[in-house]
């Protein structure tokens, strides 16, 4: 399935090293999520000077999300059926508002720009960057246009999650160190044993292989996610994530991210900038909206709703939604609600414009 000689390991090796050195800098910076975004950071400005070497981010990408899938399989229990029954009407809601959102970002990205209603709308679109671009290469679009709107927002979102989270500290009084994450408090579980990961390692990317050939959006993780989750709820004990393990995944992901920031994304830069931002601070606005108005109809916490309706990355805004005190299950559940919605409906109402 995956291609990685020896000389993709030394590249894959040399961009990891890079997005280390951007996460101690970060963390030395005292900027929030470091893992990600100083990975993202370093290895985006190497591959927009050119100096991305190659190798097989796939396979990165398919073990950073089967290791925060598992990471998020943590918090299946006994509860997790009543917990996503009580999510159904507000992921439906939440999954229309950003359609229409999108729309609405389509239509300001066509009046600020000369790119044409197609490309416009599919550049607006929160339905996921690989599957945006893909969708835009089926009906002849302006691809790199896609992208570097897709990527833009995506990059303002995550730097500016952990920030809103802070807000939300704020607001509902409630600090990180007190809270932990905002599922419900548990009485202390039995956990694995050693011999115990043995099986779940294997059983975790087997559940993540399946679920991404049967082409689930973002199913490396969510197949792991489930296998993961499964095995444990069916065992009756826990499993621990060591926090190392948490910060490669989160930097492997960055390296994913920063392969997009090519020179050609770059290049962009000049022509779309203005048109970048007016589309990013409508969905800014639009999806703080969607936020406060989940947080004030449910009962999960202010920074779970910020991240239930921020229009980046699932693999990328579930896997620090712990360290911001999110409820990761949650997020997932919404996201990827969002992503099928948008890839399942939104080409219905473009087509007839492209």
């Amino acid at each position: 399935m995956f291609d990685f000689s020896g000389g993709q390991a030394a590249a894959f090796c040399l961009t990891f090293a890079v997005g280390a050195g951007g996460y101690f800098l970060f963390r030395l910076l005292r900027i929030p999520n470091p893992a990600l975004l100083g990975s993202m950071a370093a290895t985006g400005a190497m591959n927009a000077m050119g100096l991305y070497p190659s190798f097989n981010t796939r396979l990165v990408a398919f073990v950073s999300n089967v290791a925060i899938g598992v990471m998020i399989g943590q918090q299946i229990d006994r509860t997790v059926a009543r917990r996503m029954a009580r999510a159904i009407v507000p992921v439906a809601i939440q999954t229309a508002g950003m359609l229409l959102l999108s729309l609405t970002c389509g239509l300001v990205m066509r009046l600020t720009s000369n790119v044409d209603l197609a490309t416009s709308l599919i550049s607006g679109a929160a339905g996921g960057i690989t599957e945006m671009i893909v969708f835009g290469v089926s009906i002849d679009a302006q691809v790199s246009v896609i992208a570097f709107v897709q990527l833009f927002r995506v990059v303002v979102f995550l730097a500016l999650i952990p920030y809103l989270a802070i807000v939300a500290e704020k607001i509902t009084g409630v600090s990180r160190a007190s809270r932990g994450t905002e599922t419900a408090q548990k009485t202390s579980p039995a956990f694995f044993a050693k011999g115990d990961y043995l099986k779940l390692v294997p059983l975790a990317f087997a559940g993540g292989a399946f679920a991404a050939w049967l082409n689930v959006p973002t199913g490396a993780m969510l197949g792991a996610m489930f296998a993961a989750g499964g095995m444990a709820l069916f065992w009756g004990r826990k499993y621990k994530f060591n926090e190392r393990l948490r910060f490669a995944a989160q930097i492997g992901l960055g390296l994913v991210t920063g392969e997009r920031i090519t020179p050609q994304i770059a290049a962009q830069l000049g022509n779309l900038f203005l048109p970048a931002v007016a589309v990013t601070l409508v969905m800014l606005a639009g999806s703080t909206l969607l936020a406060v108005l989940l947080y004030k109809t449910s009962d999960w916490g202010l920074t779970t709703c910020l991240l239930c309706a921020a229009p980046a990355g699932l693999s990328q805004i579930v896997s620090f939604a712990e360290d911001v005190g999110a409820d990761p299950l949650t997020t997932s559940v919404f996201h990827t609600a969002r992503i099928v919605g948008i890839v399942s409906f939104y080409p219905w109402i473009v087509l007839p414009l492209a």
